[in-house]
Formats: structure tokens, sequence, C-alpha cells
């Protein structure tokens, strides 16, 4: 469907309206004034709130769910062909659109969009960018794959011409986008079921995302990666790098830690001091995503003092290390970590905490991700003290590769000495750990997908089996 003729649509139907940026993308359009209504395979947080407000969701996708006045439907990627819903929509020849159309319609509108990009930390510097914005009272719409605690949620509307939104590059969703700023964080392999030719054409594919940016725009760039410095060079608009490099326009520079691994750094822009930073969550990656947020805050006027006040009090997007509980000394967090940089950079964060051993539930996504990236995963994962593997969550993909968690969790102790055990049910890994931890130990539950429920379980698992041993020396006193 043409972007022109949403000008005709009235009522629009989301198919997986539940995904983190599906529910985000239909209050959009509720304020844009469409009215909305939308299915997903599970109840959700989002489902959830769309119907508290009055909005038809259905659970479960069955032709019938599409309104017979609908106008459009958008679904996701994730939707494959045989998808009742979409085979409905195509026999009644209602216009379809795919979410990275839609997203791509949406950026149009705003004569200011700011698409954040990167194979890592997208969510957590596009809220970063977005508190900037929000505090500095620049009124910003904001559209991000996670919740921001200061909002709680992950969208919001406003008024200004400002839309900061994180741009994907699966399925080459980012080069649907309009925008006037753009983030390129980092780049590495990912979604090699998608990118077939490999890191030649995922690079390819983020400048055709940094070409996007009108030659009075601004595209801030990774420095540090001799990858993407062709990236600068083949851009007509303003080009700002970061990174630790002394070459780059903007540099982090004495980085410290305090004992939960919490930095303070300063930032030098063209070699002089702008300011010092500090930030309430961990970890150097964390410094990096900072810097690309304060380039961005900086380029748009906004005050010194702000950006440090906004990204010091910024405590991370919901999801992303997040702090779960700490019962009779056990800590748990968990993490979106589903790639493995990403699982490595997250299992150093927790390293940085004073701790007697460190305990890893992992869920992968995809079995493709689990095939290409084999040796990276256990390689990433043999550096805890134990390892419990779940199975892996694939919701767009058969297993054509014949991979398993078994077989990553066997890896990680033949190669490392790392014990590991591989657990398919949420109800007995809380058991398992129930069963072994020990006051002193961290648990990280790490996964993009449905295994967070672990973290909430564990705790809950914890906090009973303590109010069972007061109970129990109640009795014997």
């Amino acid at each position: 469907m043409e972007r022109a003729e949403l000008s005709r649509v009235r009522k629009i139907h989301f198919i997986g309206i539940g995904g983190t940026s599906m529910s985000g993308l239909a209050h959009i359009a509720l304020h844009k004034g469409f009215e909305i209504s939308g299915s997903d395979m599970r109840p959700c947080i989002y489902t959830e709130k769309l119907e508290k407000e009055g909005h038809h969701v259905c659970i479960g996708h069955h032709a019938e769910n599409i309104p017979d006045d609908c106008d459009l439907v958008v679904y996701t990627p994730a939707i494959n062909e045989s998808n009742p819903e979409l085979q409905e929509a195509k026999r009644r020849g209602l216009p379809l659109m795919q979410r990275k159309e839609f997203l791509g319609w949406l950026t149009s509108l705003y004569p200011c969009t700011i698409a954040v990009s990167g194979t890592h930390g997208k969510t957590t510097t596009s809220s970063m960018i977005s508190m900037m914005l929000l505090n500095a009272g620049l009124d910003p719409t904001i559209s991000v794959g996670g919740t921001i605690p200061e909002i709680d949620n992950n969208y919001r509307v406003g008024s200004s011409q400002y839309f900061v939104t994180e741009a994907c590059e699966f399925v080459d969703s980012f080069l649907h986008s309009v925008h006037r700023i753009a983030v390129i964080l980092n780049v590495e392999e990912d979604h090699l079921d998608y990118f077939k030719g490999g890191i030649r054409q995922i690079r390819s594919s983020f400048l055709k995302f940094a070409q996007i940016v009108p030659e009075d725009g601004l595209l801030i760039l990774n420095g540090d990666d001799p990858g993407l410095s062709f990236i600068k060079e083949e851009c007509r608009c303003k080009v700002l790098t970061f990174g630790l490099g002394e070459h780059n326009d903007y540099t982090v520079t004495d980085i410290e830690y305090n004992s939960v691994g919490l930095p303070t750094f300063n930032v030098l822009k063209q070699g002089r001091l702008l300011g010092q930073f500090s930030l309430s969550i961990p970890g150097r990656h964390n410094a990096m995503n900072a810097l690309a947020a304060i380039i961005c805050g900086d380029y748009l006027g906004i005050p010194l003092e702000s950006m440090q006040k906004t990204l010091f009090d910024f405590k991370g997007a919901r999801r992303r290390f997040e702090f779960r509980g700490e019962v009779n000394g056990i800590k748990v967090f968990e993490d979106y970590a589903h790639h493995p940089t990403e699982v490595e950079i997250t299992i150093e964060a927790c390293r940085n905490y004073k701790h007697r051993k460190l305990w890893v539930v992992f869920q992968p996504h995809t079995y493709s991700r689990v095939h290409y990236f084999f040796d990276q995963f256990v390689k990433a994962l043999g550096t805890c003290d134990f390892l419990v593997m779940n199975d892996i969550y694939s919701d767009r993909e058969a297993n054509a590769w014949g991979v398993s968690s078994e077989m990553v969790s066997q890896a990680v102790t033949e190669r490392y000495g790392t014990p590991a055990v591989t657990i398919s049910t949420f109800e007995d890994i809380v058991s398992f750990l129930a069963d072994r931890l020990q006051p002193g130990d961290l648990v990280l539950v790490a996964g993009s997908q449905s295994i967070n429920k672990v973290a909430f379980m564990l705790v809950d698992r914890l906090k009973e089996l303590a109010a069972d041993q007061v109970a129990a020396s109640i009795d014997q006193g």
C-alpha cells in the first residue's frame, strides 16, 4: 500500500499486536486518529493494557478476528503466509503493510525523526535520547523496543517535531525509515537467516540506512569500528564519530567503576572536555551508548547539566540488566541478551558485583542464531560458574540445522569445564535453582523471549522458602 493512500484509512487491524514494537505503533496510530483492533497468539502486558483501554484484542489468530469495516492490516515479520488472518485479508482484498512499512510511514510524519540502529544497544540508547529530549522540554514522540521506567511505557505521543525510534536491521526494516538524525552504534553479524551474505551484506544495509539522512541532517557513527569507516565517506550529511579512540569527534576517557560496576567518565568533544558523566546502569558498553546519546543531545542544543542529570537518573529500559530481587543474600537479575556479544557483556557486568557463584539461565532465540553463532555462544556462556539452558525459542522458523540447547550445554562443559544442564520447563528450572543456591550467589536470567518469567518465579520461590524457614524456627522455639 502506498503511503499516500493512508489518508483514506480509518480502521487498522494489527496481527501480532502484543509485540513490544507493534503495541507502541498501535497506540501512536490511535493518537493519530485511527481506530484499531488486533490479535496475538498469547496474552501479555501489552494486550492486557489495550483491552483495559477498551480496544478489541483477540487471543489466537483466526480469520474472523478481522473486523468487517477494516481498512488496513498491519503484520509483523513473524507472521507467515499460512496465518489465517493474513489469508483472510488477502481473500477480502484488504490493503496490507508490514510493520516496517507502517513504522516508516509514521517516521515520515515528523520533521525530525531520530533513528537509532546497531546490532546491540538500540533500546538503551533510544531510551536515553528520548529521556534527554523529554527532560529538556522538547516533547518527543517515542517508540522503543522496551518499557522505559520513567514513562512506564514503550511509547509516548508528543506534539513536537521530534520522533525517537529504534531502527532494526532485520529484513532491512530500517530502510523504510525517513530520518533526519541516524545513529549507528555497532555492526556485527546477526539475523543470518536473512543476511545470507554475512557481514558484507549487513554493512551494505547499514550504509543504505545512513544514506537516507538528508544533506542537512546528522549521522552519529561508531568510529572505533574500522569496518564502518567507509560509511562516513559515502554519506552527504554531517557525520560525527564516537568511541574510545582519539581520532573520534567525541571520546570517552578516564572510565572508573564503583563497587557494582556503575561507570563515571569524561567526555571529550574535539579533544576538549565537554563534561563528566555518571551512569546508574553498569558496564563500559553503556558508557558507549550514553556517548552516542550525548552527541545527539549536544547537537540539538540540550544543556550539559540536563544531559548529565538525565543519564544519572536513567535506570535502563526494562529487561536490560534489571534487578528482580534479593532473598537471603541471593540476587536475581534478568536481561534481554540474545546475541553472544550481548551475553558476554552482560555476564561481564555481573562479575563486577560481589558474589559467591554466578548462575546463568539462558533461553536461545531462533535455531539459525544458535547454528551460526554456536561457538560464540559456548565461549560467552562458559564464563559463568553454572549454566542452565532452556530449550531454543523459535517463533519464525523450523529447526533446519538440527541444533539444540543440549548441544550448547554439553559443549560448554567439554570446552570450559563449566557445569551445565538443559531443563525444558520453567517450573523445573526454578526448583533446580532453589535447591542449590546459597547466600551470596547471583543469578542472571537471560534471553529475549519468555524466559524472563523464571526471574519472577525464582524470587517468589525463594521468598516462600525463606518464610517456611522462619516458620519452622518459630515452631522449634
